[in-house]
């Protein structure tokens, strides 16, 4: 009987080692971006960024959190400064956090700006005054909040739903755990305090800087009672040993 039980405390301990081994299972940290690291003018370059150096377009941290429960995907971000500061007179954007989605059949748009890691085929777009879009659709109301210098959006993963295939995919469609992610605040004044339009000129800072991260997963409950189980396992296996 007490082989039987070790056996099962040892089952249930290796389970729980499986979930901490398992990057797929874990509760990774969100990507932190350096301070003090947004891009700068240049005059001569017509894809440099042109807007003010706003802290609150520097990005500190973002993540996206995949829960499978409610089936919604949490997009977050922390500035350097209040987000206060991108909201104008009447409720206007003066600045656009454009979250770039890859589903599989994203390319380097950003390949011209030596960044080729940052690969997408769908913008979210999120405001500081609540409002957002995802190719031409409103976000739902109230799905976007703002607290000081950190910025939310949650949404249901049906809503972000993947564009058509393009004629130059580069990929296949993938499972959402496997879809990636990019961050780029823009501006939409120039530093003298004029409009700003469309183009590279608008972005202040990509977060991560040339790459892609994944989704963190929230773990199901039942993945959840696993691990629990085998720390559980683990105390009365140590206990009994003692």
């Amino acid at each position: 009987m007490a082989k039987c039980v070790h056996r099962a405390a040892h089952a249930a301990l290796l389970a729980g080692v499986v979930f901490l081994a398992r990057p797929d299972l874990l509760l990774a940290s969100p990507i932190i971006d350096p301070a003090g690291d947004l891009r700068t003018f240049d005059p001569a370059n017509p894809n440099s960024y042109a807007g003010p150096q706003n802290p609150a377009l520097d990005v500190l941290s973002a993540e996206v959190i995949l829960d499978s429960v409610t089936q919604t995907l949490t997009f977050t971000s922390t500035m350097g400064g209040p987000l206060s500061s991108l909201v104008g007179p009447g409720n206007a954007n003066l600045g656009i956090f454009a979250w770039g989605i890859n589903h599989g059949y994203g390319n380097n748009n950003f390949a011209s700006i030596g960044l080729a890691g940052v690969v997408f085929d769908a913008v979210l777009s999120v405001n500081a005054n609540g409002t957002g879009t995802y190719r031409g659709t409103a976000t739902p109301a109230g799905s976007i909040t703002t607290n000081g210098n950190t910025i939310t959006a949650i949404l249901p993963i049906a809503f972000l739903g993947p564009p058509p295939a393009p004629g130059n995919a580069t990929g296949p469609l993938l499972p959402i755990e496997l879809w990636s992610f990019n961050l780029w605040p823009r501006s939409a004044i120039r530093f003298d305090g004029t409009p700003l339009g469309g183009g590279n000129q608008q972005i202040a800072d990509f977060a991560p800087d040339n790459a892609m991260f994944r989704a963190t997963p929230v773990p199901e409950p039942a993945t959840m009672l696993l691990l629990a189980s085998g720390l559980v396992a683990a105390r009365i296996t140590r206990r009994r040993r003692a």
